[in-house]
């Protein structure tokens, strides 16, 4: 599978782009702080260097895993000791950068539950290498973060990277599920370990603001040329949208629309992420994130 000086050069851009705005997100989460207003900051922080956005930025707290966003006017404040999952996503017209850390609100440093699965990144890092098979990455995973005393997230996944496509072809899970599947050279996909002191799944809980349209169709077709196949989320149709409510109402009643319910921990435990983006070359393995 090959891959361009170009196609490199934008994913490598798009992650640089990922870093500073992780980086600044991580320096708004603050105690008393909107949800909104963070996810409204580091979004248009991402857009004033020049890139797009690839999806909403989740801001999941303490028992959900995943696919929080906030809604336009939402009230949710951050609290002393939440555990907040910062997620998100830059692109470089397509080229997408995903990456994720994990902040404890009002502490200086990081529990051993977060340092779980930060430390379970670190390590795939070491081992990352062309031909490695990805329930190998799974296994380095999943001895990570049990070694803090902690369970893997076992229906959360990596993913594999394509073009507009966040979603797309392999996913790397957090333990070795037996798959046989190998990381090869031009392919590019996130790992995020998720860690938890619960049962080590996720169920589905209530709609979190983000969307996907499946299919272009009458209902869809304003907001796919905007959007294209990449998620976004109730407050952005506010923006860029007339008669927001009703376009909203629309896609919601849509069956070409897939709706992301927000994922949280089986047994309420709580969950810690850390992602990267990497970028496999003949030459080299990108982190695009770091």
């Amino acid at each position: 599978m090959a891959i361009s000086e170009e196609e490199i050069e934008k994913y490598v851009k798009a992650g640089k782009i990922a870093s500073d705005a992780i980086k600044f997100g991580i320096s708004i989460l603050k105690e008393g702080e909107l949800a909104e207003k963070v996810a409204d900051d580091v979004e248009n922080f991402i857009i004033k260097r020049g890139a797009g956005l690839a999806f909403p930025v989740n801001l999941s707290i303490n028992d959900e895993a995943a696919h929080y966003t906030p809604d336009r006017n939402d009230k949710r404040i951050f609290n002393r000791n939440d555990i907040v999952k910062l997620d998100l996503g830059t692109h470089i017209e397509g080229y997408i950068a995903d990456t994720a850390v994990t902040v404890e609100i009002g502490k200086e440093s990081n529990s051993s539950l977060s340092r779980a699965s930060e430390t379970a990144l670190k390590n795939v890092m070491i081992s990352l290498r062309p031909g490695i098979r990805i329930g190998e990455i799974g296994k380095i995973i999943e001895n990570s973060i049990n070694f803090f005393g902690f369970k893997p997230i076992y229906n959360l996944t990596g993913h594999q990277l394509k073009k507009y496509i966040l979603h797309a072809g392999l996913s790397i899970p957090n333990y070795d599920d037996g798959t046989s599947s190998t990381i090869e050279v031009g392919m590019a996909f996130a790992i995020e370990p998720f860690a938890t002191n619960g049962e080590g799944f996720v169920r589905e809980s209530r709609f979190g603001n983000i969307m996907q349209i499946i299919k272009e169709d009458d209902d869809t077709k304003n907001v796919y040329e905007k959007f294209k196949t990449l998620p976004f989320c109730t407050r952005w149709i506010y923006n860029d949208f007339p008669m927001p409510e009703r376009v909203i109402d629309r896609l919601l009643k849509s069956k070409n629309v897939y709706k992301f319910p927000i994922l949280k921990e089986k047994k309420k435990g709580m969950v810690s992420q850390f992602e990267h983006t990497f970028v496999v070359t003949g030459d080299r393995i990108y982190v695009t994130t770091l």
